[in-house]
């Protein structure tokens, strides 16, 4: 596809002539990195690349497994081996790619298992299995820190989520049960499993950027942002679901079902308290030349204790998670006031069920109380808006969501 070097000025990127005449293809992002000749210079890694890297719990596994740590962001790439998002491979070889490390079977998850316990607790055993070390490099996925791995079972290719010993409730169960609310609400996500595995609960969530052995092209929401590259001063903020759907508007195969689609996603954070919904928990999948459509949506959690913003801005109210805010600028998403309200409705009528949902997912009454609170907050206040609404319609009094 390209050549991309560094050097004391920063980095540069340029596509392949061969690349830029074949008849399929694409830019490796249609909004930072254009498909044209000449090169193009920055003073660090563009998105589309770092996409490519090992996330949090990705580099701590290369970082206790590899002797020697990777010196810059090229190096990075390169000792991914093809474990990040996307179809992107990296080679220092003009003619070669090294084969990415094959990805582990199921079978060997309890294995695995005991390893990333080792790593997270930063303790690694004196005769490292390297063979197995390797297997666990494939933990990248589409960002964060806790540890995982991708795994083979039957033709697809898994991320395993584990659980840790000392997490106040059982999150892959939660996120299991969040998955499961987010798809009864409308919202595309990836199939999911539940497994219990010496023990431990693993949550296996199927790799969307991965068909069989055949790999697509994934763009985060933070790499065709770039909220870094933004100018100061910006009245909106890069990071905005505002932002996003206009990005959306301008890469979409079906910018109209995206925009409605990152609506619902958005008042479904609201209404879970899903806190940790992040550029980088946001992504697009290639459709072909430069079209993409929104990625399923990705690590819902409620998060309890947390504040009542959004890592994103919502609305004219910034960041704050009410279904008031969401409201605000509806039709930003293509969507009047009054199919606002029937989504927010719609989500509603799911999460109210929040409880439910977490027993059904095996957790206990302490840990489904937990949860089922933080999810209580936005719909209480639904609740109570719809009242008022009922009760002053005589006067022509909106509702106050």
């Amino acid at each position: 596809m390209g050549i991309l070097a560094k050097d004391h000025s920063g980095l540069r990127f340029a596509y392949a002539q061969s690349w830029l005449g074949s008849p399929d293809a694409f830019s490796v992002d249609p909004l930072n990195l254009p498909l044209s000749p000449g090169e193009k210079h920055s003073p660090k890694l563009w998105g589309c690349f770092e996409d490519a890297t090992p996330d949090n719990w990705g580099r701590k596994v290369l970082l206790a497994t590899h002797k020697q740590a990777p010196a810059n962001e090229i190096e990075w790439l390169l000792a991914s081996r093809g474990a990040g998002a996307g179809c992107l491979l990296f080679s220092a070889s003009r003619h070669a790619v090294t084969p990415p490390v094959p990805v582990p079977s199921f079978s060997e998850l309890e294995q695995l298992l005991e390893l990333a316990d080792e790593i997270d607790r930063g303790e690694l055993p004196d005769h490292l299995d390297d063979a197995l070390a390797k297997l666990l490099v494939y933990g990248s996925s589409m960002g964060g820190a806790r540890p995982k791995v991708t795994v083979h079972l039957g033709e697809q290719q898994y991320i395993a989520k584990l659980s840790r010993r000392d997490d106040v409730f059982n999150q892959p169960r939660a996120e299991f049960a969040s998955l499961s609310m987010a798809s009864d609400a409308g919202i595309p996500v990836p199939g999911h499993q539940l497994h219990t595995v010496n023990g431990r609960t693993v949550l296996l969530i199927e790799r969307f950027d991965r068909e069989g052995e055949n790999r697509r092209h994934y763009l985060s929401a933070n790499a065709l942002i770039a909220p870094d590259r933004m100018r100061p001063g910006d009245v909106e903020g890069p990071v905005s679901y505002l932002r996003l759907a206009a990005v959306i508007q301008k890469i979409s195969q079906d910018a109209q079902a995206d925009l409605h689609d990152l609506y619902r996603r958005m008042v479904f954070n609201v209404a879970i308290s899903n806190t940790d919904d992040h550029l980088k928990n946001h992504g697009f999948l290639h459709q072909g030349r430069d079209q993409y459509r929104l990625a399923p949506a990705f690590d819902l959690l409620p998060h309890p204790d947390q504040t009542a913003d959004l890592a994103l801005i919502v609305g004219a109210q910034g960041r704050a998670a009410t279904f008031a805010n969401a409201l605000s600028m509806c039709e930003r998403f293509g969507l009047t006031k009054m199919e606002a309200t029937q989504v927010i409705e719609q989500v509603v009528a799911v999460t109210a069920q929040a409880a439910c949902y977490f027993q059904q997912a095996g957790m206990p009454p302490l840990e489904v109380g937990i949860l089922t609170a933080a999810c209580s907050g936005p719909q209480q206040r639904f609740a109570q808006a719809v009242e008022v609404s009922a009760t002053s319609s005589k006067t022509h009094s909106g509702p106050r969501l």
